[in-house]
């Protein structure tokens, strides 16, 4: 398969898609439809992610994703903006980043894109999703 281009995926938000509960599945539906649609995703998680996905889950995702898991410590937010920012790619993420703002003034909303999980597990996203560079 050809892709389009990267884009990243906070891990950690859309792991509480469905109903604001970690749902282990979640991940994986994104990943798919971030797939059918031609983008090679890299998924980012805090250190902490063990919590709610086994070592099996993680392998899951990592046989059709890159998988990035912060170190202890580091949030995955800073990793995760970090990397958008020097390669102007797309965030797929609830998570509006307000916080970090201040910190990454490069930061802009063109590079969110929101999403939610529909009934039957159909993933629908914000807005259109756009290759690099924004």
């Amino acid at each position: 398969m050809k892709f389009v281009a990267q884009i990243f995926v906070d891990g950690s938000n859309v792991l509480f898609w469905r109903g604001g509960q970690a749902d282990r599945d979640v991940p994986l539906l994104v990943i798919q439809a971030l797939l059918r649609r031609r983008f090679q995703p890299v998924v980012y998680f805090d250190h902490s992610i063990g919590r709610h996905l086994s070592k099996d889950d993680l392998a899951a995702l990592s046989n059709v994703a890159q998988v990035v898991i912060a170190p202890r410590g580091t949030p995955a937010d800073a990793l995760l903006l970090a990397a958008a920012a020097q390669e102007r790619i797309q965030i797929v993420s609830c998570d509006r980043f307000r916080d970090w703002r201040p910190d990454q003034p490069q930061l802009r909303m063109k590079w969110l894109v929101t999403g939610r999980i529909e009934k039957g597990g159909q993933v629908s996203f914000s807005k259109k999703l756009k290759p690099a560079p924004l």
